[in-house]
């Protein structure tokens, strides 16, 4: 029973990673390296419901071409259904799924509003990390009415 269980998991597991979300990029020039893709220009990266806008953005890929690491400079914009972030510079670990923002950084959750030098926002634990460095950081919250 528990091998069956087993070999259950490990087909599930192996149907999930072939369905993996694909990033779909748009931009005005597009560059391939060995282990690197370089989009420059009104960028636009699509990777399920989330956008990712900048004035270039580079894909960082594994040994076997895989995309581990983005990195976007220039009028950064990043939406997904819950929250939108802005600022100059973003990296973005796939692996881990943390996004990193630099340079007046901007996240909005509803009304609310979180400003800083540096923002960290780690998608898996749904937690967020902001740092002053030259400017203190900024909040503003609304709490919902009870009805």
């Amino acid at each position: 029973m528990r091998f069956n269980l087993f070999c259950l998991l490990l087909l599930l597991i192996s149907f999930l990673t072939v369905w993996a979300q694909p990033i779909t990029g748009e931009a005005k020039n597009l560059e391939f390296k060995k282990d690197s893709i370089v989009y420059r220009g009104n960028v636009k990266l699509t990777r399920g419901e989330s956008v990712l806008r900048a004035d270039e953005v580079v894909i960082f890929l594994d040994e076997k071409g895989k995309p581990v690491k983005i990195t976007a400079t220039g009028n950064v914009r990043y939406y997904e259904p819950k929250r939108r972030a802005f600022s100059e510079y973003a990296e973005y670990d796939l692996r881990s799924d943390v996004i990193i923002l630099r340079g007046k950084a901007r996240v909005e959750e509803d009304k609310n509003i979180l400003e800083a030098d540096e923002i960290v926002y780690d998608r898996k634990k749904e937690t967020l990390q902001a740092k002053g460095d030259n400017s203190r950081v900024r909040t503003i919250y609304i709490e919902e009415e009870k009805k």
